[in-house]
Parts: structure tokens; C-alpha cells; sequence
């Protein structure tokens, strides 16, 4: 087991990098197939393009996404959802297809948008996945069915002395077994598929029918929209053209490089290499790289306006009625917003010092600007472009001097891209870039080290792309120039090749040490292991100093401690896969709180997972708000005002009930210090084994107590002792040094005790709390207590309560809440901050497993021995 285990995550770590293994494939196809034409060549051809073939290819993109848009319709039918109005639908399916088209894993990333606008519209979450799942499905049948036909008409229309490409069996083989495959279970197969409590059932012949004639028009319109640009220009005819473009898209779907770039272009251009002259050969790059910003770049560009505009457009009450709602909107689109834009401008200036300048501003410039500037310029630009993709991470993390340098690294820019070139074009977007970041200094306060800054492996892979594709253009452009090592040392105003080739070295040298120290120089990532007794000491401190009970389950030691960098807070966390879980807000001080999980965050990304906190208050939910997270009210928390306390009255009547009861029986309630605890162990083992016995459970974790003397002996214990001086009950306290709370966690008691006996801990509890002066007893949470129950509730709330009134089986949640009520307590919201979308349900599948011990510890037991699920 470990060594499959081992086995498939050495397989998922290799598979991060597949992508970007056939992109370099990809990338030196490219190179081979452009070989024979000049940059400046393919720049004319591309500007020679007449409009109204740009116009008749903007029009058939527009007609395609429409037609994407049945994609949905179909959908929604299969799950029965066909009453979402048919212009929200569109709109819907018309943004996540233009994000979907750009991106890696296409499903996810459309269905992670749709997810936003259905989920509002009353589609439940597994639905939505359903809907995903059915789109893929409708894409893969209608390019399997072309790839199948193109993979077997391909060889007609290849010249014939030209041998199949053996990669042609390959796909007519995948796609015909696909397709049996598939159309088998479809006929044959009528019982649901169950995956882990997931239901789906397959779709009959009649949709199957729909869904491959639905895709197979999307993929014939989505090649009309290349085609239009060849018009003309080439001698093979449209038939043999669809064979070559059904056969290079499912290669770059395949593929899942993001939108099929460069692969999708390289096997079109492979496939065509023997079919095609060098005159058309040239077009056909025009026509891929026209192609490429039609169908792609501007429908990504409109659907990034049209999601900004329906964000602002769904809090218009919130924007009209105070300004700080828009400050803080700002605050979490800004920095995602702005790392992009210094990605484009970082990107631009790279590119810029790859390409030869044009030879007549060049004759105008050198009577103006000195050939040493000029140089060192073009060395400039080209550094300040590196060092922009670099602070792009800064900026997306809100780092304070990350914008600082941004601002510092675009004027720099502004006034190499004049002096090299007078490159007026490339200055004027570096200008607006600038224009916009000066403003909104305000948004980027993070007090933090660009030393220490993360990157994960998503975006060193894209700071690779990036550099390894402006390399790739520099050797291209100056390809016909023939390589001397006097190169290096040649200075003149027509020496565009030496230029890159220095700038190059600088890039490689620069890129080199940072990596380097990053490998040397800074700590290494955070090592997971859990406290031992000193650290969990030094928490104990703090824990104490605070104003929040909660912060004492660190000492259990079931959980890693992640801590500031000054020792003064630390957040307390587990992991399971893809995620690591906090349990609760930070502890300690409260001034390093919003670094401390910046940090937090920064470190779960150097492992490649995402961070989840569960049951935290309303005091830090701008800040998780920041960190990109979802919040989802777990329920409320009950704490009783000891201030104003008392057993008067009708509602304290079981309270006074159960003080007179066990007043007669001669029993009374004590407060054991730490240092007396060990002594009564023995006991209180025994206790705590017949009271697990009688409820037939077994310990929990994370959030809740469990028995174990180390722990115990860190706390006070409450203990009530029958008329013989034996231990009946027990509890251990937790209490703050400033008196602001003081609550309990492990709570048992032996069974043969008479009825009512923790009623009557709790009253003397409360009462001797009362006489110390403290603020507030914490009862724990009731879950999912206090979720609205009105129509238009949010669709977890109305999940939450169906759970509430109808699990009674396996969890005692209306039981729960009914004994903390009856102490009249305050209800305070507790939250779950984490990532969107439809992995919400599996995280809180995952920490109630954490949480039991087991599926056993969920679905097996019905109680839980502490006083946050008292057991009724």
C-alpha cells in the first residue's frame, strides 16, 4: 500500500509538469516549422489580412459561442433544471466557455464560473457538477467522432509518397474504443453509477444523439472561424482542412496545456508541413496567430469585463450605500487584477528586448541618444521586465514593497522602452499600467519580505513559459544572423542580435541567482511535526493571555503549530489532501494576526495545497475574505453572561432542581489545580473508559477533547465527589488570565451516577466562575444552529437545516441545541472560510471524519464526550 501510495504521488507530481514538458515539444515544432520565414515577413502578412476576413471571423466566433451555449441547454435538461431563463443561461455559459477555452482542466474552470451564477439561481452543488461532468462528456463525444473520421479520411488527402504519421493510428485507435465504449454503456447500462454517495446516471440515446451533434457543429463552426482566414490562400479544400483541425485540437485538448497553446498550433502546422508550399506555409502561421487572438484572447477579454461588470452589478446596494463597500471590493480584486497587468507589462518588456527594432527610428535616434544609453537601456528593459513577472507574486499577495518596486520598475521601463527605440507604443501601455497603480498604494499594506515570498509551482511554470518563450522569439528573429563570439562585444545601433544576446545572458545570470538563494538563502518550508512539550508550553502562555477558550485545544498535541515570526502567535492546524485545516482564528497577539496568516497561507502553497479554517468568529472575516476564501456559517456558539447570571427565576428551575438534589445527597463540587491532577488519574481513567463503554463511541479529535493525562494535567479539573469523597464526574477547565472566559472541554461521568449530575456541575461551575469574576462561560457550538430558514436563503443554509431537523440519527444536533438553550446563553456565529465551489461539502466531509476518528467514529456513534456536543 505505502509503495502505491508513493507511486501515485511521484505519478501526480509528473503530471504537474506534463503540461509544460509538451509545451517545450510544442515550442520547438513551432521553431522548426517557422524556420523558413522571417519575423518581419510574418508581421506583414499579418497586417496585410483584409478586414472583412477579420470581421467574418469575429462574427462566426460570436455564432460559435452561442452555439457553445446549447452545451448548457442540453445540460440542464439532463439534470432537470430547464427553467433557468434561456438569456441568463446564455450569458452564464457564454463567460465560463470564454475562461474554459484559455485554460488548463477546461471542466473545472468552466465549472468553477458556473458554479457562481447557477448556485444563486437555486442548481445544487452536486447538480452543477453533474452539469460540468455532462459538458465534458458532450465535447469529448463530438471531437472523438471528428477525430475518428479525420483520423481515417486524413491519408486521402496526404500527398502519396508522404507515410502516415504513426501518431494517426494512435488517435483513429483511442477514439474508435472510446466511442464503443461509451455507446455500449449507454445502450446496455441502466442502473446509476454511485460513486461515494455521488449518483449519476447516464444519458439516454436520444441525448447522447444531441450531444455529439451539438459538438460536432461547435467544432466544425470553431474551424469555419480558421478557415475564413484562408480563404483563398490555399489549394487544399475545406474537407482535408476540417481533417487537419479536428486532429490538432483533440492533440491540444489532450494535451491540457491552457487552451491548447502552441500545441494546438504545432500539430496543425506538422500535419500541413507536406501539403503546403512556403507561400502558403506562411499564411497558414498568419491565419493560427490571427486565430489564436480572435477565438481566444478577445472572448477571454470580454468575459474578464463581463464577470467584473456582473460582480459590481450583483452589489450595486452595497456600492450606492457606503464607500468602504467599495473599498473593500477593491481590496479583493485589485491585487488578482494588477498581478496580471504587471505580468502583461513584465511580459511586454521581455519580448520587446527579443525582437530587432525598426532600422529608421533607430537612423533618427542614434542623433539623440548616445550608443552607451542606448545599450544600457536595452540591458534595463529587459532586467526591469524579469523583475516585473517576479513582483507580479508580490503584488497578488498585497505586499507593500512589492508595489513600491512595481511602481519603480514601470518608470523604469517607460524610459528604457524611448531610449532603446523610441518604442512610444510600449511606453504608453507601461504609462496606463503606472497611471493605475499609483492610486491604490492603499490596497497593497502587507509588512512582509519579497525575499520570503512563495511561489507555487502554477506560477514558477509560468514565469517559465513566459521566459522560455521570449527566448525562443529572440533566437528566432535573429535566427539568419550567423553566431560569432565577437558578438557579445559588438556596440552599434544596427547590432540587434548582440543586444538580445546579452540581455539574455543578464536574464539567465539574474533568473540563476535568485534561484540560488531561494534554494540557499531562505528557510526552507515550514516542517510538519507536532509540538513537543516545551513548544506546547510556550502556547500554553499565550493561550492563557487571550480572550478566547478555544485556543486550549492546542494542547492536546494533536495538531501542528504554525507560528509567527516573532514567536507571539501561532494558528493551530491538520492536513488531509489538498488542504490544510486550521481550527480556529490565530492566538496571541492580535497585531500579527493578518500576517501570520498571509503566512499560513504562503507555506500551505509551498506544498502545493489550499488552507481551510474552521469555526472561526466574525472578528477576522475581512481577512479571510483576502486570503480568496468562501465563508459558510457552521452554527453559534453559546456563552452565558456570568455578569448577570442567577438561578432565579422559572427558566433556572431544572438548574436549582438539580443544586438541591445533590445538596441532600451529601455530593459537592471541587476545583483540582494541575499539580493535584495526576494523583486522581487513575480514577478519572476509569471513569472516562465506562462512560465511552456505556455510550458505545470513541474518542474524537481536532476540534473536540479527548482523554489523555498529559493533556489533563495541563488544566484544572472540576470534579464532583458523592458523600464517600469518590470521583462521580469530572471535567476539565479551560481559563483565561484576564477572567474575559472560562469554559470546558473533556466532560464524563461515571454511569451508575444519579440522573442529573452534570446539570449540577455546570450550576456550580457557573457559580464559582460567577465568584471569581469571570465575564463569560463558553458552552462550545451548536451546529448548524442559526441558519436562516426563509425561501430565499442561501443554499447552504437550506442544507444545513434539512441536516438539523432530519440527522437525528447519527448526531444529536437539535437535542444539542436544546440543552444550551436552556442556560439562556448569547449566540455568537462560527464560520468555515474556504476556497468556493463544489469542494466544500467534501471538505466538511473530511474534518467531521478528522473529527470522529474514522467513517466509523461519524456514521457509528451518537454521542460525543465533551462540552461541545453535550450529549442530552
Amino acid at each position: 500500500m505505502i509503495r502505491r501510495t508513493g507511486f501515485c504521488h511521484a505519478l501526480r507530481k509528473i503530471s504537474y509538469f506534463l503540461p509544460l514538458a509538451l509545451f517545450a515539444c510544442a515550442l520547438v515544432i513551432v521553431h522548426n516549422e517557422l524556420k523558413i520565414h522571417g519575423l518581419d515577413e510574418i508581421m506583414a502578412n499579418l497586417q496585410a489580412t483584409p478586414r472583412l476576413q477579420v470581421l467574418a471571423a469575429l462574427a462566426l466566433t460570436v455564432l460559435n459561442y452561442l452555439v457553445l451555449a446549447a452545451y448548457d441547454w442540453l445540460a440542464l435538461r439532463f439534470t432537470g433544471h430547464a427553467d433557468i431563463p434561456l438569456p441568463k443561461m446564455i450569458a452564464a455559459a457564454l463567460l465560463s466557455y470564454a475562461i474554459s477555452n484559455n485554460t488548463g482542466h477546461a471542466w473545472a474552470a468552466g465549472g468553477s464560473v458556473r458554479y457562481r451564477f447557477y448556485s444563486k439561481w437555486g442548481v445544487p452543488g452536486w447538480d452543477i457538477l453533474k452539469i460540468s461532468l455532462f459538458q465534458a462528456i458532450t465535447y469529448l463525444l463530438g471531437a472523438l467522432t471528428l477525430g475518428l473520421i479525420g483520423s481515417l479520411l486524413l491519408p486521402l488527402f496526404l500527398p502519396p509518397s508522404n507515410s502516415q504519421p504513426a501518431i494517426i493510428h494512435w488517435i483513429t485507435a483511442i477514439c474508435a474504443l472510446s466511442l464503443a465504449g461509451y455507446w455500449l454503456a449507454v445502450l446496455l447500462w441502466r442502473r446509476p453509477i454511485r460513486l461515494q454517495g455521488f449518483e449519476l446516471c447516464l444519458p439516454s440515446a436520444t441525448m447522447t444523439s444531441w450531444q455529439t451533434l451539438v459538438a460536432c457543429v461547435d467544432v466544425v463552426l470553431s474551424s469555419w472561424v480558421l478557415w475564413v482566414l484562408l480563404v483563398g490562400k490555399l489549394e487544399l479544400g475545406f474537407a482535408g482542412f476540417l481533417v487537419v483541425f479536428v486532429v490538432a485540437q483533440v492533440i491540444g485538448v489532450i494535451s491540457q496545456v491552457p487552451g491548447g497553446i502552441g500545441v494546438f498550433e504545432s500539430g496543425f502546422l506538422w500535419l500541413l508541413s507536406d501539403s503546403i508550399d512556403q507561400d502558403e506555409h506562411l499564411f497558414v502561421v498568419g491565419a493560427l496567430l490571427l486565430y489564436r487572438a480572435i477565438y481566444y484572447f478577445v472572448p477571454l477579454m470580454l468575459a474578464g469585463l463581463g464577470l467584473i461588470g456582473n460582480e459590481l452589478y450583483a452589489r450595486r446596494p452595497m456600492l450606492t450605500a457606503a464607500a468602504d463597500n467599495l473599498g473593500r471590493l477593491l481590496t479583493a480584486v485589485l491585487p488578482q487584477l494588477y498581478s496580471v497587468l504587471l505580468l502583461l507589462a513584465g511580459g511586454i518588456l521581455l519580448l520587446s528586448g527579443s525582437i530587432p527594432t525598426n532600422p529608421d527610428v533607430m537612423d533618427w535616434l542614434r542623433d539623440i541618444v548616445p550608443l552607451p544609453v542606448m545599450e544600457l537601456s536595452h540591458l534595463t528593459g529587459s532586467l526591469a521586465g524579469l523583475l516585473l513577472i517576479f513582483l507580479a507574486r508580490g503584488i497578488r499577495l498585497k505586499i507593500d514593497t512589492a508595489w513600491h518596486g512595481s511602481v519603480i520598475l514601470l518608470s523604469i521601463g517607460i524610459l528604457a522602452s524611448l531610449l532603446k527605440g523610441f518604442d512610444w507604443h510600449e511606453a504608453l501601455v507601461l504609462t496606463l499600467i503606472l497611471l493605475l497603480f499609483i492610486p491604490c498604494r492603499g490596497h497593497f499594506s502587507r509588512p512582509s519580505s519579497l525575499w520570503h515570498m512563495p511561489f507555487s509551482r502554477y506560477w514558477l511554470a509560468m514565469i517559465a513559459l513566459i521566459l522560455a518563450t521570449t527566448v525562443w522569439l529572440g533566437f528566432f528573429a535573429h535566427r539568419d544572423t550567423a553566431y560569432a563570439h565577437e558578438l557579445w562585444w559588438q556596440f552599434s545601433t544596427e547590432g540587434s542580435a548582440p543586444r538580445f544576446l546579452r540581455a539574455t545572458l543578464l536574464l539567465a545570470v539574474i533568473t540563476s541567482c535568485y534561484i540560488l538563494f531561494r534554494l540557499f538563502g531562505v528557510a526552507q518550508p515550514f516542517t510538519l511535526r507536532k509540538p513537543d512539550a516545551d513548544e506546547l508550553d510556550e502556547a500554553q502562555r499565550l493561550i492563557a493571555q487571550g480572550s478566547d477558550c478555544q485556543g486550549f485545544l492546542a494542547l492536546l498535541g494533536d495538531k501542528y503549530l504554525f507560528w509567527s515570526a516573532k514567536r507571539s502567535a501561532f494558528l493551530m492546524f491538520t492536513t488531509i489532501s489538498q488542504y490544510w485545516i486550521a481550527m480556529g482564528d490565530p492566538i496571541g497577539e492580535p497585531r500579527e494576526f493578518e500576517e501570520l496568516l498571509w503566512q499560513f497561507r504562503e507555506q500551505a502553497d509551498h506544498y502545493g495545497v489550499a488552507t481551510v479554517f474552521y469555526q472561526v468568529n466574525e472578528k477576522l472575516l475581512p481577512v479571510y475574505l483576502d486570503l480568496g476564501l468562501s465563508l459558510f456559517k457552521l452554527g453559534e456558539e453559546a456563552k452565558v453572561d456570568l455578569w448577570e447570571f442567577s438561578l432565579k427565576g422559572k427558566q433556572r428551575e431544572s438548574q436549582r432542581g438539580a443544586l438541591n438534589k445533590f445538596t441532600k445527597l451529601n455530593y459537592r463540587f471541587e476545583i483540582l489545580p494541575g499539580p493535584d491532577v495526576p494523583a486522581i488519574l487513575p480514577r478519572l481513567q476509569r471513569i472516562s473508559d465506562d462512560w465511552l463503554s456505556g455510550k458505545r463511541t470513541q474518542e474524537k479529535g481536532f476540534s473536540l477533547g479527548f482523554f489523555d493525562p498529559t493533556y489533563l494535567c495541563r488544566t484544572p479539573i472540576a470534579v464532583v465527589k458523592d458523600d464517600k469523597g469518590q470521583i462521580r464526574a469530572f471535567a476539565n477547565l479551560w481559563q483565561t488570565d484576564n477572567r474575559e472566559e472560562i469554559s470546558i472541554d473533556l466532560m464524563r461521568y461515571d454511569q451508575d451516577s444519579p440522573k442529573g449530575i452534570m446539570d449540577y456541575l455546570f450550576t456550580e461551575l457557573m457559580l464559582w466562575a460567577q465568584s471569581q469574576q469571570y465575564r463569560w462561560f463558553s458552552l462550545g457550538m451548536a451546529p448548524l444552529a442559526g441558519l436562516e430558514r426563509r425561501p430565499l436563503a442561501p443554499l447552504w443554509h437550506k442544507i444545513g437545516n434539512v441536516i438539523f431537523d432530519l440527522a437525528g440519527e447519527f448526531y444529536h444536533f437539535e437535542g444539542l441545541y436544546a440543552y444550551k438553550a436552556k442556560f439562556a446563553p448569547s449566540w455568537r456565529p462560527r464560520f468555515l472560510a474556504a476556497p468556493a465551489g463544489l469542494s466544500v461539502p467534501l471538505i466538511l466531509l473530511s474534518i467531521a471524519r478528522k473529527i470522529a476518528g474514522g467513517w466509523i467514529g461519524i456514521f457509528g456513534n451518537r454521542s460525543h464526550g465533551s462540552s461541545h456536543s453535550i450529549d442530552t
